[in-house]
């Protein structure tokens, strides 16, 4: 749905902002995910806005809120818009799961351990602050449970690379875990 925005009730920080031009009579097609909220705001030019069979025409300085779903723009002497998402898509938690699966590829060296070890505790907070809020309390307490698990294989694969220690098994046992993890987190 669309809404107007007055500034205020915003779900949860994070999220891209883009700059969109539209050329006279072009239109494009603008997805939310389940996960986020999207705020548009016309600059320049009159723009009907399309959302669940319904048109809305805007005018430079109208800023909307727009719910997950499909917006359809149109700019019939073209504009400008500014395209606010907020919160962190499913796609962009697939793209951060294959980042971390081929930091996994190139263990064991200890400089590759360490990235794994930022890169996953960054994702980690990343997640619990702007997508966990979205899930089920049930599939929440499994996510941040996998969480628990990658940090404790995280932790035995710096030990054992500070001790000299053969990694094969923790990689392979990380690898399954993140693996594990990506798919429950994108079904859920």
């Amino acid at each position: 749905m669309i809404y107007p925005f007055e500034g205020k009730g915003l779900v949860r920080p994070g999220g891209q902002v883009r700059c969109l031009d539209l050329k006279p009579g072009e239109k494009q097609t603008l997805k939310v995910e389940r996960s986020e909220d999207a705020l548009l705001a016309v600059l320049e030019g009159v723009l009907v806005v399309g959302f669940w069979g319904r048109s809305l025409r805007l005018q430079p300085g109208r800023t909307v809120r727009v719910r997950p779903g499909q917006l359809h723009v149109e700019a019939p002497e073209g504009g400008r818009i500014l395209w606010i998402t907020l919160g962190l898509s499913p796609s962009q938690l697939a793209r951060d799961h294959k980042e971390l699966e081929a930091l996994l590829e190139t263990l064991p060296s200890q400089g590759a351990a360490e990235a794994l070890v930022q890169r996953l505790q960054a994702h980690i907070a990343l997640e619990e602050a702007l997508y966990y809020p979205t899930l089920s309390p049930g599939n929440r307490r499994d996510r941040l449970l996998e969480h628990r698990l990658l940090l404790e294989l995280l932790g035995e694969l710096q030990s054992s690379l500070r001790e000299g220690r053969p990694v094969d098994g923790v990689v392979e046992r990380l690898k399954i875990a993140l693996q594990a993890h990506s798919e429950a987190e994108l079904r859920a």
